[in-house]
């Protein structure tokens, strides 16, 4: 996975959560909770310098302390996520939810997993739980993530009513963009897809999994130069992911594109669609 995606589905299972620490367990002394707050705290440290390991023995030590601490779970519940350790980590999520006043990012997760896993049913159900949190800051990622589902189950119309109550919470939400472009895209709606996907790369536009999508929509709508472009662009920003790759499979089936740097320059500022 490119640096680049790792930044667009960062949101959906960020560690920076919304609740709070609960109380000392009423078994656990005054001490350990504080101990455990701190091994928690260090586990935050390694996440951040991408040390997986160093973290998980951090919030195991501090679920050791005091096991009534939401954000202990959680945050175990995202380390076994990314170790892929999917059962693990719902596991985790459930009982993070014991001990959460403010449930909705778990909730959110928990859908997460259960796309992976297929279960949409369950997913759509974790989901609208999110959504019915009053304290919810950011509803517009249980919305997207339900437009996902419809998308993933075909339900097409019903994924772009969702993608779009996500950009009605905020307009500046990227994974919408990009899911409603891919949902267009199934539809044959290639212009419409072109405005989607330049839209996401206009919010981040270090997005490589944009413009790879961006140049799948060109070559669809016949236009080899446009498509080659967005293809290098996507290349440049993230070489060493499995986008680059791909972007390049198509680079060696389409006509080289000859152009000065100058050139090259100019005409990536022209590849996204103008917007009325």
């Amino acid at each position: 996975m490119g640096r680049s995606w790792r930044r667009v589905i960062a949101p959906f299972s960020l560690i920076t959560i919304g609740f709070f620490f609960s109380g000392c367990h009423s078994a656990v002394s005054e001490k350990n909770h504080h101990l455990a707050v701190e091994h928690y705290n260090a586990g935050l440290r390694n996440l951040r310098n991408h040390e997986l390991q160093g973290a998980f023995w951090e919030f195991e030590y501090a679920d050791h302390l005091d096991p009534s601490i939401a954000k202990v779970h959680y945050s175990l519940g995202h380390v076994y996520y990314l170790m892929h350790d999917l059962p693990d980590a719902r596991q985790e999520l459930l009982k993070a939810l014991r001990h959460n006043d403010e449930p909705s990012s778990t909730y959110n997760y928990l859908g997460e997993i259960a796309i992976e896993q297929k279960d949409y049913k369950n997913a759509i159900e974790f989901f609208q739980k999110a959504l019915k949190d009053k304290l919810n800051r950011t509803p517009y990622y249980p919305l997207a993530n339900i437009g996902k589902v419809y998308m993933l189950e075909g339900k097409f119309e019903l994924a772009k009513e969702y993608f779009a109550k996500a950009l009605l919470r905020n307009e500046k939400f990227l994974p919408a963009y990009y899911w409603m472009g891919k949902v267009h895209m199934s539809e044959g709606a290639y212009e419409k897809s072109l405005q989607d996907f330049s839209a996401a790369i206009r919010i981040q536009p270090g997005f490589s999994v944009g413009y790879y999508e961006l140049g799948r929509a060109y070559l669809k709508l016949d236009n080899q130069n446009k498509a080659a472009i967005a293809f290098r662009e996507a290349i440049r920003l993230d070489p060493n992911s499995k986008v680059a790759v791909k972007a390049k499979r198509y680079l060696l089936l389409l006509p080289k594109v000859s152009a000065t740097p100058k050139d090259q320059k100019k005409k990536k500022n022209d590849i996204s669609p103008r917007v009325p």
